[in-house]
């Protein structure tokens, strides 16, 4: 079981590559073959993890092992030389594996010697750059208004990044005790005094009443593989927008799916992480608790939950990722690289909106024009623009 060790004795700071045993040139893992392939010759270099099962570990001693050697994130910078080219240049502390920003080698460091935990599975990537600019290509086909800018930024040879990014998964037994209120609607008839026409006269209303009748209980749920994203390099929107995950597919960690990718060490710490996990349980949980109480109405009061068995695991995700700027404005686009789904925010174009109004303003000046002119032209294009309406809202 991993002992959560900061630093092993005598480790250094190490980067690396993965030559190619016929030609030497880099090889890169390929989303095509699931193997390392060469970029020049095509060799096929074939991964084959360990076999071991994909571990859970004890999410209250991880936390109090690491708070007691007083680890923390590290957010040192560190210098890299390139092992092909020897150029040096640095990365931010919570990059693993990167490229060359001169010569494009594929790099994979250690740099996970400087966290208290390292990731120890992974699912490798499904989904190759094509493929990907063509899911982005598609979706920007679907919107509506997008500027031209866009459209031509998924025509050009624009580069989409592929990343692994870390998240934790947490499981957790949790029981929770609730008071609150159970109401059940009914109707009362209630007489009251109008004055119609200057004269008194009795109204009768039906009034739509609440009776409210104490509840307590308890509700038991196991949680299972909370995703948690642990990176701040996307919003936390829209990583956990790409959901869901095949996590039964993971693999055991290999730094060799990483060569031709970035990847990221955790940014979020695992007890940070795990307050997030139990702000999602706790929605969950009140849902249930809601359909516990029953009746048309419900109230909680109170509300405590309680932990046990909780575990965490430390894995990497692969996503690809494209930036567009537009009006001084950046807007990231992800697609989850297993299963192809694509989120982010979309840019709208304030011209073509305009000159949709301008449009519309046009058909509503004519149609009042001809309806004076002619009042059985003007009910026919009051139909078509009825028609107009009902397909502008639906959008």
């Amino acid at each position: 079981m991993q002992d959560f060790s900061k630093i092993p004795k005598g480790a250094h700071f190490t980067q690396k590559t993965f030559p190619c045993t016929q030609c030497g040139a880099n090889l890169v893992f390929c989303a095509d073959v699931d193997a390392l392939k060469c970029q020049y010759c095509g060799a096929i270099n074939q991964i084959t993890p360990p076999d071991i099962p994909i571990k859970e570990y004890n999410f209250h001693n991880a936390v109090e092992e690491i708070r007691h050697n007083g680890w923390s994130v590290t957010d040192k910078m560190r210098e890299v030389k390139c092992p092909s080219c020897a150029a040096t240049f640095e990365i931010d502390a919570h990059t693993r594996s990167t490229t060359c920003p001169y010569c494009q080698t594929p790099i994979v460091t250690n740099m996970d010697i400087y966290m208290p935990l390292s990731p120890e599975s992974l699912l490798p990537f499904d989904i190759n750059q094509k493929e990907a600019k063509s899911i982005f290509k598609k979706w920007v086909g679907n919107l509506w208004f997008a500027p031209n800018a866009l459209k031509k930024f998924t025509d050009a040879d624009s580069r989409f990044l592929g990343i692994y990014l870390p998240y934790w998964t947490y499981d957790s037994d949790t029981k929770s005790r609730y008071n609150g209120l159970r109401g059940i609607l009914y109707h009362d008839r209630v007489t009251r005094r109008v004055y119609i026409n200057g004269r008194e006269e009795l109204v009768e209303d039906v009034v739509e009443r609440i009776e409210w009748s104490p509840v307590s209980g308890q509700v038991r749920k196991h949680f299972d593989d909370v995703l948690i994203g642990a990176t701040l390099t996307i919003p936390r929107k829209l990583a956990d927008s790409l959901q869901p995950w095949d996590l039964e597919a993971l693999v055991p960690f290999d730094e060799r799916f990483l060569s031709g990718f970035e990847s990221e060490t955790y940014q979020v710490a695992l007890d940070k992480g795990f307050t997030y996990a139990q702000h999602y349980m706790e929605y969950i949980i009140r849902e249930d608790v809601r359909a516990q109480i029953g009746g048309d109405r419900q109230q909680i009061s109170n509300l405590k939950i309680y932990h046990d068995n909780t575990t965490f695991k430390y894995i990497l995700l692969p996503i690809w990722t494209a930036h567009f700027s537009h009006n001084n404005k950046e807007y990231l686009f992800a697609i989850n690289a297993r299963s192809g789904k694509i989120v982010g925010e979309r840019p709208y174009s304030k011209v073509k909106i305009f000159f949709l109004i301008l449009f519309i303003l046009f058909i509503a000046a004519t149609f009042f024009f001809v309806a004076q002119q002619n009042p059985q032209a003007g009910s026919f294009i009051q139909d078509q623009l009825g028609t107009i309406q009902l397909q502008i809202n639906h959008f």
